[in-house]
């Protein structure tokens, strides 16, 4: 993306942004104004309802995520603007009721009355806001990839299997990524590749030639995506620290402290205690439709790991037929049941875990709990993903957020461990509300199985392969 383009694309989504936000606000004010006329003057009762929908709003933002067109999928982004439009109505409606019981108001009421004929407008307001989100996200991305075309992207890899991967990460964002090449690292031209292309994709390269390709691209100011691995999830939590004059930068494990530790299984007790007496309705109306279809017991009950290595029994509804065998679920699985793809489809299967949260087998948080069979296989594939087991298994976490169900076994290791290396309370609070998007996503349930992606052909060379975990970093000077 050229430099005019950028500060087009920037300039125009900031108007965008300032339109829907302003158009959201007024909405809300306008409708229920109708019944609360104090909103209409300069009274305490307005200023402090405008704070709050604002103050909401920008915390609500930044939990879901913002206006990011070009960055995330539309559908994603009016998630993340419906969401947040859903908690900032409500949390400003309840202050609203709040401010109505002040005695200085004539027309407020004597005691809080949080159902009252307001829902009905609060309801209308949140339809219309909908609308308007939509209308206002849709019309951001018609303009955006008008002024932004598909990239042009190249994958420097060391193997055909590795640049499938990749490949198909991309072809989730056809519009925004154009893949033309793939070259294996060890091609004599790989600098002339890099200068022809906008965007370089490095996959599974040793690390000297990596940090040599980084420089390259960094000089020539290319757009770089480098697959994560373990030593760069240790890097990225890294503090900048200066001693005298030298940077550093200071690595060391994050352990959560008592305080945390304490706080966190309050968390836990208290948001699963609620969650069960709020979710029973549907819990008891689903376990009667699963009874009543006779495919085997209601609840399905299996060993998972947790914090080092624990073994405990995972408690869920059943969605697969009695005796269908100990392993993941694949696409157009047949073992499962019809009620059971609708459980599967909207989570509700995972209800019953609450019970595993409350008797402390597992957290609200935290990687999610592997069947044993999956952990020994996958430790052998990936040595990293023992190093999840740090911390106790969760019901939600970055992992089940922004993975799928057939995420590889090495990308799920490298979520958890994001997830692990960046804990804090706050975090927590953040990825419980963000839980709420996986519903709008419809590939969250997507079961294992071969996916068919258009690839290129790598370039390659006869060159020898080099061992990926015997070379060493180079400083970034020296490749350029």
């Amino acid at each position: 993306m050229n430099r005019k383009h950028f500060y087009a694309s920037q300039l125009m989504l900031l108007c965008f942004q300032a339109l829907m936000y302003i158009s959201l606000f007024s909405i809300f004010f306008i409708l229920l104004s109708i019944t609360n006329y104090a909103m209409l003057t300069l009274s305490r009762t307005a200023v402090v309802t405008m704070a709050t929908f604002a103050v909401a709003m920008l915390l609500l933002t930044l939990v879901y995520g913002g206006f990011d067109i070009g960055v995330k999928k539309k559908r994603s982004v009016f998630a993340a603007v419906s969401l947040s439009v859903f908690f900032t109505d409500m949390i400003t409606y309840i202050m609203l009721q709040i401010m109505n019981t002040n005695p200085n108001n004539p027309e407020a009421n004597a005691t809080f009355v949080l159902w009252s004929e307001d829902l009905l407008l609060l309801f209308a307001a949140f339809v219309l806001q909908l609308a308007a989100a939509y209308f206002f996200t849709s019309l951001a991305y018609r303009c955006y990839w008008r002024i932004n075309p598909p990239q042009d992207c190249c994958i420097i890899t060391s193997s055909q299997e590795l640049a499938r991967h990749v490949a198909g990460k991309m072809s989730t964002f056809r519009r925004k990524y154009k893949l033309t090449e793939v070259v294996h690292y060890e091609c004599p031209d790989i600098r002339q590749t890099i200068r022809s292309h906008e965007v370089i994709f490095l996959a599974g390269i040793p690390d000297t030639e990596e940090a040599q390709l980084e420089a390259y691209c960094y000089k020539h100011n290319k757009t770089i995506y480098l697959l994560a691995e373990l030593e760069d999830v240790v890097i990225s939590t890294a503090q900048q620290t200066i001693l005298d004059d030298t940077p550093f930068l200071h690595i060391h494990r994050m352990e959560p402290t008592l305080v945390q530790r304490v706080a966190k299984r309050a968390c836990d007790i208290i948001v699963s205690l609620c969650g069960l007496i709020v979710a029973s309705p549907v819990m008891i109306v689903t376990a009667l439709i699963l009874k009543s279809q006779g495919h085997g017991s209601v609840f399905f009950r299996q060993k998972r790991a947790t914090l080092n290595g624990n073994v405990f029994e995972i408690i869920k509804f059943r969605t697969m037929y009695e005796e269908s065998g100990n392993f993941s679920a694949r696409e157009d699985d047949n073992r499962i049941t019809p009620v059971g793809s609708f459980l599967r489809k909207y989570r509700i299967d995972e209800l019953p875990q609450l019970f595993n949260v409350l008797r402390g087998e597992m957290s609200l948080v935290g990687p999610r709990p592997e069947m044993l069979e999956n952990v020994d296989r996958y430790t052998r594939e990936v040595p990293e993903f023992r190093y999840r087991q740090q911390m106790k298994a969760g019901l939600t976490g970055l992992a089940q957020i922004e993975g799928k169900y057939n995420t590889s076994p090495k990308d799920k290791a490298i979520l958890d461990l994001l997830y692990i290396e960046n804990f804090s309370l706050a975090y927590d609070f953040k990825l419980m509300l963000r839980t709420l998007t996986i519903f709008f996503r419809r590939d969250s349930t997507e079961g294992f199985g071969e996916k068919k992606v258009d690839c290129p052909n790598m370039r390659t060379t006869a060159l020898a392969e080099h061992d990926a975990h015997s070379q060493q970093r180079v400083p970034m000077s020296a490749a350029m």
